[in-house]
């Protein structure tokens, strides 16, 4: 009798120790996942819709917040027309020798929503066209007024013919981040990206 409840009881301690294990194995895994999940925010300035549909690419893969970067005076078709030299992309181009050393930083409509997500964010992306071969001006704005310090952040952009080139570096150099920000190289894609161009891509960067 004494030996049956001994082993009963080895058995008991046997079954607690297991589930104990299973439970901390179980703890120290959502541990490690809280850890590794990144709040994530994708902003995006995107005139024709190819810089959105990379955009959107890549929101899918992070499943981060996707924000368009709206210019308080949209961008029209007259204004986008390059062989145009009184365009008004045209003419922001000839404000200075790149945007970084420009004044002109058109206005953004919805900057309140954006530092708003930037704030909370832990990873950001920063998407846009490349026009003669830099970024936007409108991108310095972002860049200039939002703070991304102590955030990673991983600019990409669309053009046709131009990689990113030194436009990734020039918004570096005006924006607003701290010896905590991790600023990333990033990419440039040639048109709207598949899915799996994109998620091979995010897998690499791991964030």
């Amino acid at each position: 009798m004494k030996k049956s409840r001994k082993n009963v009881l080895r058995v008991l301690m046997a079954v607690f120790t297991f589930a104990m294990v299973l439970l901390l194995a179980n703890v120290g895994k959502m541990e490690v996942e809280a850890k590794q999940k990144k709040n994530i925010v994708v902003l995006y300035f995107s005139a024709t819709g190819t810089t959105k549909g990379a955009a959107k690419r890549i929101q899918k893969k992070t499943g981060g917040k996707l924000i368009e970067i709206k210019a308080k005076k949209r961008y029209t078709d007259k204004d986008l027309d390059y062989g145009n030299n009184n365009s008004r992309v045209s003419r922001e181009h000839r404000s200075a020798a790149t945007p970084a050393k420009s004044t002109v930083r058109p206005g953004i409509s919805n900057m309140k929503t954006i530092k708003k997500a930037v704030k909370k964010a832990d990873v950001v992306y920063i998407g846009y066209p490349i026009w003669w071969g830099e970024a936007p001006h409108i991108v310095y704005t972002l860049v200039e007024n939002v703070s991304l310090k102590g955030k990673t952040v991983v600019p990409f952009s669309t053009s046709i013919s131009s990689g990113l080139g030194s436009s990734a570096r020039h918004l570096k150099g005006n924006a607003k981040i701290s010896a905590k920000t991790k600023w990333l190289k990033g990419r440039n894609f040639y048109d709207i990206p598949s899915q799996k161009t994109v998620d091979k891509w995010i897998n690499k960067l791991k964030y």
